[in-house]
């Protein structure tokens, strides 16, 4: 099982939502989004937080989105998109969803009953992925053309022939469509940032991400992505 939601963080602009989203989420979560300075930043981890507890509230429902049935052995999936108002009607009432940290320093449901989860946020979009195996997401807003120097320190050897003789806005585009591959596995396993990415190789066609220091893969799922984004979900695979 795999779902995944994408919302729109911008109506937490509004003050009175943005205030009704704080009593709604997890308390962690409403305390680090106060401390952020930006009202965009405070946003985007409400939106991402609402998302949490809307994804957890239609497992406990099971109930699956009426637009999409997902298969994890799938290589593609289409996001559900929830609208900030619809995830505080359903949410209203509720008890704020609770986290914790595991030993290995990744977020988990407390009483989590089989389930994982991941999140992620860029440019205006908040993202829920949830799932009954170990998972990583990330979302990413295309930026401005990156350098030669930053191509090579993340780009596997195998990305850097793939990526050669392509135009910048192609590259572009490639470059952060691994870059969320490679975000979402680290974050799959654990590791965060402290893995080198260079030895990381994203295979889209495949779907994998594999680890060509040590030999471990997850699934990459690819995902239809909000124009000017890449999205991009990991896995641990099947025993």
């Amino acid at each position: 099982m795999l779902k995944l939601y994408l919302m729109e963080a911008e109506p937490l602009l509004e003050a009175d939502k943005r205030a009704c989203a704080y009593e709604l989420v997890e308390k962690e979560r409403s305390r680090r989004a106060a401390n952020q300075k930006q009202e965009s930043a405070q946003a985007l981890s409400l939106a991402a937080g609402l998302l949490l507890a809307y994804a957890v509230l239609q497992a406990d429902k099971s109930v699956m989105p009426s637009e999409n049935q997902y298969d994890s052995d799938d290589k593609k999936i289409n996001p559900v998109y929830v609208s900030v108002e619809e995830a505080i009607t359903e949410l209203q009432g509720r008890n704020p969803v609770e986290t914790i940290v595991t030993p290995g320093g990744k977020p988990a449901l407390k009483g989590s009953r089989g389930l994982f989860f991941n999140l992620s946020h860029s440019g205006v979009y908040a993202a829920c992925a949830i799932s009954d195996r170990e998972i990583g997401l990330d979302i990413q807003q295309y930026g401005k053309p990156v350098s030669s120097a930053v191509l090579n320190r993340v780009l596997h050897e195998t990305e850097k022939n793939d990526c050669a003789g392509l135009s910048e806005e192609a590259k572009t585009t490639f470059f952060f469509k691994h870059w969320a591959a490679k975000e979402a596995y680290v974050k799959c396993t654990g590791e965060g940032l402290a893995r080198s990415f260079s030895a990381l190789l994203a295979d889209w066609k495949d779907g994998s991400v594999t680890d060509t220091e040590r030999g471990i893969s997850r699934k990459l799922y690819m995902v239809k992505a909000p124009a000017g984004y890449a999205l991009a979900i990991c896995t641990e695979t099947k025993n």
